[in-house]
C-alpha cells in the first residue's frame, strides 16, 4: 500500500511540476488528492476558464481533465469538468485569503446526473519552487 501511495504522489508531483505555483492548488483528504491547475485562465466572468483537474484516490486510480469552467454565485465558486457521462464539480466558498487554508471545498462527481461521490477536500500546502527533478 505504501508503494502505491508513493507512486501516486510521484505522479502528482510530476504533473504539478509543470504548473505555475501561483496558479495551481492541491486539495486532499484521507482518500483523495486533487490538483487544480491553469487557474489564471479564468477571466472573472462566469462560465469561463480552461482549468485542469488531476485527481487520484488512495488506490492510485487517477484521472486528468481539462476544460474546467468557473461560475460564482451566492458566495460559492463552482468549477465544472465534463468527462463523457461524468461531471466533476468542485465547490469552494469565497473567503478571505487568510481563511482559505481552513475551509474545505466539496468535490461532487455525478454519472448520468446521479451523484456517485461527494467529499470534502482541504487545501494542502505545496511548494514546487523547491522541487528538484
Amino acid at each position: 500500500m505504501k508503494k502505491c501511495c508513493l507512486l501516486c504522489l510521484s505522479i502528482l508531483i510530476f504533473f504539478l511540476s509543470w504548473e505555475i505555483p501561483a496558479y495551481s492548488d492541491v486539495l486532499s483528504n484521507d482518500n483523495w488528492t486533487v490538483s487544480i491547475g491553469n487557474e489564471h485562465s479564468w477571466t472573472g466572468r462566469n462560465n469561463t476558464g480552461n482549468l485542469s483537474y488531476y485527481g487520484c484516490n488512495r488506490n492510485c486510480n487517477c484521472i486528468y481533465l481539462t476544460g474546467g469552467k468557473i461560475t460564482c454565485r451566492t458566495g460559492v465558486c463552482k468549477t465544472t469538468w465534463q468527462n463523457k457521462n461524468n461531471t466533476y464539480i468542485l465547490s469552494s466558498p469565497i473567503t478571505q485569503t487568510n481563511a482559505r487554508d481552513q475551509i474545505p471545498s466539496t468535490l461532487t462527481v455525478s454519472s448520468d446526473s446521479k451523484v456517485i461521490l461527494k467529499t470534502k477536500l482541504y487545501p494542502k500546502a505545496f511548494d514546487n519552487i523547491n522541487y528538484q527533478q
